[in-house]
This record gives structure tokens, C-alpha cells and sequence, in this order.
């Protein structure tokens, strides 16, 4: 029963920092989610398609998505929480995929954990990732015009990447939330641009 509770108040909240987004902002702009599993999405009903293919500049077999953008070509390179090892690898390849690498752990079993490339594409990137080792682990990114994953349609998009998983209700509770947050900052810098 406590658990239910606080899942309630959880959706309770985010559904008013959404109503609050677009009073003040108007429109709020896109979250692209996007798993080291194969789930990628504008909307989650509208999931991205995914596969595994090799990707031409490294040689490796890991997870595609197919994007519904072309999006702007070069790397996202995701660092370990209060470290400087680089764990994942989005390279977007400008023509609407974008491919997942993962650094290979014991017992890791996602489609994604391939390992990292060992040559980054020269437009790239670098984020830190956020929650706990071993947990539910994240990354926030908006990119500009010329950073990767670049969306022209729809400047101030926001990336959602998740690159590790412990269980899918922390998964979406906690994607609601950070990314109306960030949505609300990202309309407040277009808006000051």
C-alpha cells in the first residue's frame, strides 16, 4: 500500500509540473527516450524501430535504432558518475540510426553490451551520467546545431538516455519526471536565444 501511494503521488506530481510547462511555456518540446534494450521513443506509443547491425566505422554488431530524423552524425559519449571512464556510446550516423555501445560487465545481457568503440568520430560529445552504480543509471542531453542527434524540425529536443536498468517502474517514474524538468529548461534557453 505505501509503495502504491507513493507511485501515486509521484504521477500526481509530474502531472502538475506538465500542466504548469505549458502554462508558462506554451508548447512543450520533445523527450526522445532511448534504452540500452531496444526501447527508443518520441512517444512511447510510436516506439523507434530497432535491430542489430554492424556499425560501419567500428566493424562491431550492436544495437540500432531507426530514427523518423536524420539528426546530425557524431558521438555521444556517456562517463561513469564521478569518473572519467567512458560506459556508453551513442553514435548517430546522419542518416536516421543511431547505434548503441556498451561497456561489457559480468552478467550484462542487453542488446547493447558490445563493448566501446575504440576510435570516437570526431563531432562528439561527452556527458556525465547520473543515478547510483549498479542502479538506475541516466543521461540528459540537448543537443545544439551542430552537436550529434541535432534534430533541425525540433530545436531543444531532449535526450533521455538510460544505460542501465534495474526495473521498468523505477525506469518510467523517474523518465517522467527528469524530463519534464529538463523540457521546462530547454524552453527557457530557446526562449532566451
Amino acid at each position: 500500500m505505501k509503495i502504491f501511494k507513493t507511485i501515486s503521488g509521484i504521477v500526481a506530481c509530474t502531472g502538475i509540473l506538465a500542466a504548469s510547462a505549458t502554462l508558462v511555456f506554451g508548447q512543450v518540446g520533445q523527450i526522445i527516450y532511448i534504452d540500452e534494450n531496444g526501447s527508443a521513443y518520441i512517444t512511447p506509443s510510436e516506439p523507434f524501430a530497432f535491430t542489430l547491425a554492424q556499425e560501419p566505422n567500428s566493424g562491431s554488431i550492436t544495437l540500432q535504432y531507426t530514427l523518423p530524423f536524420q539528426g546530425v552524425a557524431g558521438d555521444v559519449l556517456l562517463q561513469e558518475p564521478g569518473g572519467s571512464q567512458i560506459s556508453d556510446v551513442l553514435r548517430f550516423d546522419g542518416n536516421s540510426h543511431v547505434y548503441f555501445f556498451s561497456d561489457v560487465e559480468g552478467g550484462d545481457t542487453d542488446l547493447a553490451d558490445v563493448g566501446i568503440p575504440s576510435v570516437f568520430l570526431a563531432n562528439n560529445v561527452t556527458i556525465a551520467e547520473l543515478g547510483p552504480e549498479g542502479g538506475y543509471q541516466y543521461a540528459y542531453y540537448i543537443p545544439t546545431s551542430t552537436q550529434p542527434g541535432y534534430k533541425a524540425a525540433a530545436p531543444g529536443t531532449v535526450y533521455e538516455i538510460v544505460s542501465d536498468i534495474p526495473e521498468p517502474s523505477v525506469v518510467m517514474l523517474a523518465s517522467l519526471g527528469g524530463g519534464l524538468l529538463l523540457l521546462l529548461i530547454s524552453r527557457r534557453r530557446a526562449e532566451r536565444d
